[in-house]
């Protein structure tokens, strides 16, 4: 994960938080928010509205978190490569996600990753499982220990 995360880094949180595990990458953005010294956004379940603002900033490296569903264990961790996030793919944001990844390639140099969260349950109104809260734990502690912290954490 820390090679992955090269040079200047933003990171974009997706998820509905009204479907269960699929508000994975929400909460993970809220974690690191303020916590940590790049760019943080929780593009929530639009995260197309945020991409203009990370490109501005001319990253070098974006990180998508997500919940996705990539046949692994319930709160499994696995990086991708944003061109493993196709149209009918993993996410249960494929599309928005393709889109962004293709957008911000186009608009400047970042590398695009994807950190998946494999989810046990998204259905609306479902509470996010036990497995997924804790890989959320571990993701924002992973990316606290490889990100530099900020002033006041």
């Amino acid at each position: 994960m820390e090679t992955a995360l090269a040079g200047n880094v933003c990171i974009l949180g997706v998820g509905n938080r009204m479907r269960g595990d699929d508000g994975a990458g929400s909460w993970v953005a809220e974690g690191l928010a303020g916590r940590v010294s790049v760019p943080v956004f929780d593009g929530g379940m639009a995260p197309e509205n945020y991409l203009e603002k990370i490109a501005a900033l001319r990253p070098d490296t974006v990180l998508i978190v997500d919940a996705v569903d990539f046949g692994g264990s319930p709160g499994e961790l696995r990086l991708f490569r944003a061109e493993d996030v196709g149209p009918g793919g993993l996410s249960t944001h494929a599309l928005s996600l393709s889109l962004a990844a293709e957008y911000l390639r186009t608009r400047g140099p970042a590398t695009v990753r994807l950190l998946a969260i494999q989810p046990a349950d998204t259905g609306l109104g479902r509470p996010p499982s036990e497995a997924v809260c804790r890989a959320v734990e571990r993701a924002v502690r992973m990316l606290k220990n490889i990100l530099p912290l900020s002033a006041g954490s």
